[in-house]
């Protein structure tokens, strides 16, 4: 009984200090994250869209943006994904929003989109536009064709009225004559004034050559101030980040990316709206020159209309009108005395005319000189742009060298000069910028 109970009390002991010794195994499982690259196809009624801007979340996280291209693809590359879920959305200012659900996304798939419009396109504006211009043009063909019924008849009704007015043919001989002589100074003032308007075409000609020149750099400066004022605003911006960057030792660029593809696809879509409202301008502009060439051959119908019904009763009155050819022949020579007075002011615009080529030829010369000038600052630019191109190449090293985390205090020293430089830069810039402002303003 004592052996008994001996054995068993060194087989639990022997147990316990067997069940002390288990190991237990814990096994992590690591998620392993790789560089993927995906493509959104983005169409609406068979044809791609432009500008639309796709965004891949992961939760509340992007970790991926881009705009779609001419092509309506946007190729987005992700640089670390573990295979977990993943939300597609696709925006565009013309078109409803689509999202795709959540979903583990494949290296090298496409996947498409489409989307439906939340207005008409400029095509769709300029189509629609050109079936209303289409119908105008047929009722003004057809009104046209009138016209030149009423016009045939108002031509027999004259031949039928010049044969009635034979009668008082001595009359109308010395009335025709007042009117020859009346006719040659006309014609002369005619020449003369064909003279002054043929000078001052070619006054406003040279007037509008000088303008454009004008407006052309005025143009340019102000385009060019602008981007180089939105290039310093992005340096401003990448030097603060940087700034972070080197107190963190690290850079973080993944909301800068959907920064950058939702700036890429605003922009796109400011453009197409700009196109569909261009379209709209068009289309509207198009109907109304159709409009108003429907009413003026209209109103040319109505005119031959009237003057067919006018020659009809004037073929009736021809016999009345006979004692009145004198009174006619007066009529010719006070019109005899008006083409003098239009002689003389003819006379009084050439001189006029003669002044504003003066003016014109200064205006012209002013220009040749803004031209000149311009090129030379032109010349200038390219030299300050090659400058800041040579910087941008320098910070673009600097930043590689910042994202390696090492000796970020040195790398400090080397952005302070670089910034220095652009610095500098900027201020030669403004002194450029000054020179052509100096020149628009004198030139004007």
């Amino acid at each position: 009984m004592k052996k008994s109970f001996i054995f068993a009390s060194l087989l639990f002991c022997t147990s316990a200090v067997y069940a002390s010794t288990i190991e237990t195994t814990v096994v992590i499982e690591k998620s392993e994250k790789e560089a993927i690259t995906v493509s959104i196809n983005v169409s609406s009624a068979g044809k791609p869209v432009k500008g639309a801007l796709v965004r891949i979340m992961s939760g509340t996280m992007s970790i991926g943006a881009g705009s779609t291209n001419e092509l309506g693809v946007a190729t987005i590359a992700i640089p670390a994904y573990a295979k977990q879920l993943a939300q597609i959305e696709v925006s565009h200012s013309l078109y409803k929003t689509q999202k795709f659900p959540e979903v583990i996304l494949e290296n090298g798939k496409t996947y498409t989109f489409i989307l439906k419009s939340k207005a008409e396109t400029a095509e769709e504006i300029t189509t629609e536009s050109e079936e209303k211009v289409n119908k105008l043009e047929e009722k003004t063909v057809k009104t046209e064709e009138k016209t030149t019924e009423y016009e045939k008849v108002a031509e027999e009704r004259a031949a039928e009225k010049e044969q009635a007015a034979k009668s008082a043919e001595q009359l109308r001989k010395e009335k025709e004559e007042a009117q020859r002589v009346a006719e040659e100074k006309r014609k002369a003032a005619e020449l003369k004034q064909a003279e002054v308007d043929k000078q001052k075409t070619s006054n406003q000609k040279e007037l509008e050559e000088a303008q454009k020149v004008k407006d052309a750099n005025a143009t340019k400066v102000a385009e060019d101030a602008k981007r180089r004022e939105e290039e310093a605003k992005q340096r401003a911006a990448e030097a603060a980040e940087r700034e972070k960057a080197l107190q963190s030792g690290t850079l973080v660029d993944a909301k800068s990316s959907e920064e950058k593809a939702k700036a890429e696809a605003e922009a796109k879509q400011k453009e197409q709206q700009k196109q569909t409202a261009e379209a709209e301008k068009k289309a509207k502009e198009a109907e109304e020159k159709a409009k108003a060439a429907k009413e003026s051959a209209e109103d040319k119908e109505k005119a031959a209309k009237e003057k067919a019904e006018k020659e009809k009763e004037g073929l009736k009155e021809e016999e009345k009108k006979a004692e009145k050819e004198a009174e006619a022949k007066k009529e010719a020579e006070k019109e005899a005395k008006e083409a003098d007075k239009e002689a003389k002011e003819a006379e009084k615009e050439a001189k006029e005319a003669e002044k504003e080529a003066k003016e014109a030829e200064e205006q012209k010369a002013a220009a040749a000189e803004l031209k000149e000038k311009m090129a030379k600052f032109d010349e200038e630019q390219k030299s300050l742009d090659d400058e800041r191109n040579e910087l941008k190449k320098a910070q673009k090293k600097l930043d590689d060298k910042v994202k390696k985390g090492k000796k970020l205090d040195k790398l400090k020293e080397e952005q302070v000069k670089l910034d220095d430089k652009n610095k500098k830069l900027d201020e030669k810039q403004e002194k450029l910028d000054d020179k052509r402002k100096k020149a628009l303003k004198k030139a004007n």
